[in-house]
């Protein structure tokens, strides 16, 4: 988990075939494509690194921000920044919304809640959100798979899960199967990737 390896990680997608497409693209099954997805909970700064990677190599990916972070506030001018700075990259903004903060426990509240947190960070950041994704999920809120939520796609829903393979890096190790591999894999021809900034160092972290 060192950012050069994360270079090669992105260079290997490429290398096999694998076209970056963003959530908001209709799903096309004959070609191999990957959303490529980062749930920002630590680090801007580290995420700004990989953002900068990305520019390198062409490619856009999506990048989820808080607005309840405990780790960083997007509405400081020092945070703020590297959220602009990643969307003049290229890349695109994603609400990365925390159903804890609210305690949510229905889907009319989750509708509600989102949409409140969205019109917020489109009127701060004077740009448009059209995705989200689930910040600590629970079992209730991996059981809510519609599509759209408040207004914004859900990268947790049945029309990703049914069509993407999937593979994330979450708490520092690759919970399902090992990146590399699955990208060597010619049997995957659609898959999403899920990567967090404080995962990745300059050096390796034991």
């Amino acid at each position: 988990f060192t950012i050069d390896n994360y270079r090669k990680q992105l260079e290997l997608a490429l290398e096999n075939g694998f076209r970056f497409i963003l959530f908001i693209d209709d799903f096309q099954k004959d070609r191999k494509e990957i959303l490529w997805r980062h749930d920002v909970e630590f680090s801007p700064a580290i995420a700004l690194k990989m953002a900068e990677i990305e520019n390198e190599l062409g490619l856009s990916t999506t990048y989820f921000f808080q607005m309840h972070s405990e780790f960083y506030n997007i509405l400081e001018k020092y945070f703020s920044d590297m959220l602009l700075k990643i969307k003049l990259l290229g890349h695109h903004i994603g609400l990365h919304f925390d159903s804890h903060y609210y305690n949510i426990q229905s889907e009319n509240d989750l509708d509600k809640f989102i949409q409140q947190d969205k019109e917020y960070f489109e009127k701060i950041f004077n740009l448009k959100l059209q995705v989200f994704s689930f910040h600590n999920t629970t079992p209730f809120i991996l059981s809510c798979r519609e599509k759209m939520y408040g207004g914004l796609l859900n990268v947790y829903s049945d029309y990703y899960k049914t069509k993407y393979n999937y593979c994330a890096d979450s708490t520092g190790y690759w919970r399902y199967e090992v990146l590399e591999d699955v990208l060597k894999d010619s049997k995957i021809t659609h898959l999403q990737v899920l990567v967090h900034d404080a995962m990745w160092s300059e050096k390796v972290l034991s």
